[in-house]
């Protein structure tokens, strides 16, 4: 790019590059004047989304990281003309200085031209063509870091100038190109990722996932049998023993939250009747443990079963109404706090888990909202993440994300009780390979099953106890 900046004869670079700024302009006003709505996130103490929200191509968040890299176009400029001025008899001097005879090691008018190419760029990429590529912010940032480095090394300080006319430009340079790549990285694939996650499109469950025989993961090898899993039908009688949570008892606050709840019911049945695409992570002591990649997500998503020599209501009692307990026996947990109950059925609950890496990494913590339902001899206990004011995110820790996730149990044709557990967890770990995580997170839920069948044991023990007397 600065070669083709050299190229141009001298008398005319000032013109090229205001023409080049002009067509720029108009054609980015042209397009965020022409785009369709942005996709709103209904925010009610929190951030809740429902059906009323309709995804379209480009989100608030992309209009806004678009305006943020034309601003940096804007404020270079701006700057470079403030400080011409001051340091300048006139503009004609400054451009036949700083322009005309330009030279690399006294004039900063290239920094312009940095900030004009990786606003186009940036623009192009993401607002025109709606990528979702990080490579191409990752390359105009590198690029500019580098450039910003090398200049000022390189750079013949003018001892009439101060300290803000020499280092203003390359310094406020380099701190917008960063917070691009903040604003792209924590906002835009953030809220389009989550957005695109719950508003995906619905369908029957049961019939398209169900039509192929075979096992559970056939294509990767594994021998998980999905077939278990089948559901009843919405229509039952009532000896069908299907629950479901009266929510005329509930508030506004309180009837959002059960549709994203409903939101979470459907996905996790989606998780574990999904055959495909599923690769066998862990097979020992009873435990079998598959994970797969997500479609609109970073993290990898975790399906895990075993069996239990119990009844469904014990295992339902210590997963569910025991849930203040849960540091006793999983040591992946470190506090439990009931925020709210909405409903018999419905819940909020905030955990903190334990950190790593020996006081390298945080602990997490995440706000939950929890639902279960029964069908039939089939309970679900599903659980995702919110953000509600009535918890607000804490200093002391680093706040996770789970999607869908949740159980799944039933009567198994041993008698025993089969366990579905599927972990949707998203650390925000971003410098830590994927690799580390997925083998970390495997001993997690390997862990946990060994823990909670222990629980079972000794809460069986525990009611075997009370029932003799003692």
């Amino acid at each position: 790019s600065f070669s083709l900046y050299l190229s141009f004869p001298t008398t005319t670079l000032f013109s090229h590059y205001l023409s080049l700024i002009s067509i720029s302009l108009s054609t980015i006003s042209l397009h965020l004047s022409l785009s369709p709505h942005s996709l709103t996130l209904l925010s009610t103490a929190g951030n809740y989304i429902t059906d009323d929200v309709i995804p379209q191509r480009r989100s608030s968040a992309r209009r806004v990281f678009s305006i943020c890299c034309l601003f940096d176009l804007l404020l270079i400029s701006i700057i470079w003309l403030i400080v011409a001025v001051n340091h300048y008899s006139s503009l004609t001097d400054a451009y036949d200085k700083e322009i005309k005879h330009f030279k690399y090691s006294t004039s900063m008018a290239d920094l312009m031209l940095l900030s004009l190419i990786r606003a186009v760029i940036l623009i192009v990429h993401y607002w025109i063509i709606v990528s979702k590529m990080q490579i191409t912010i990752g390359l105009t940032t590198t690029i500019s870091t580098v450039y910003v480095f090398v200049k000022l090394i390189e750079y013949s300080h003018d001892e009439s100038w101060n300290t803000f006319e020499t280092y203003s430009l390359p310094l406020i340079s380099f701190i917008i190109c960063w917070v691009e790549v903040w604003l792209f990285e924590t906002k835009v694939l953030k809220i389009e990722n989550q957005v695109s996650r719950i508003l995906r499109p619905r369908y029957d469950i049961r019939t398209p996932l169900l039509s192929a025989p075979g096992d559970y993961g056939s294509n990767t090898g594994s021998n998980f049998n999905y077939s278990a899993f089948m559901t009843p039908t919405a229509n039952m009688s009532p000896g069908g023993e299907r629950f479901q949570a009266d929510t005329s008892t509930l508030d506004p606050r309180g009837q959002m939250l059960f549709g994203v709840a409903l939101e979470a019911h459907a996905e996790l049945k989606e998780t574990v009747l999904w055959p495909d695409g599923w690769t066998t992570e862990s097979d020992k002591d009873g435990i079998k443990i598959f994970s797969r990649a997500q479609r609109n997500a970073p993290n990898r998503l975790f399906l895990s079963e075993s069996h239990f020599l119990c009844s469904l209501e014990d295992l339902f009692e210590v997963l569910y109404h025991q849930m203040d307990r849960v540091v006793e026996w999983n040591g992946s947990i470190t506090y439990v706090e009931m925020v709210e109950r909405f409903s018999r059925n419905l819940d909020l609950v905030y955990t903190v888990g334990v950190g790593g890496g020996g006081g390298l990494i945080k602990s997490r913590e995440f706000l939950s909202l929890r639902y279960w339902i029964k069908e039939r001899d089939m309970f679900y206990i599903v659980s995702r993440d919110i953000s509600d004011p009535i918890k607000p995110v804490s200093k002391q820790y680093a706040r996770g994300f789970n999607g869908p996730c949740g159980y799944v149990f039933f009567p198994a044709l041993d008698g025993s009780v089969k366990l579905a557990y599927v972990v949707n967890c998203d650390l925000k770990l971003p410098f830590v390979p994927q690799k580390v995580i997925t083998s970390s997170l495997v001993d997690v839920v390997h862990d946990f099953h060994v823990a909670l069948r222990n629980k079972i044991d000794d809460h069986l023990e525990s009611k075997r106890g009370n029932h003799s007397g003692f």
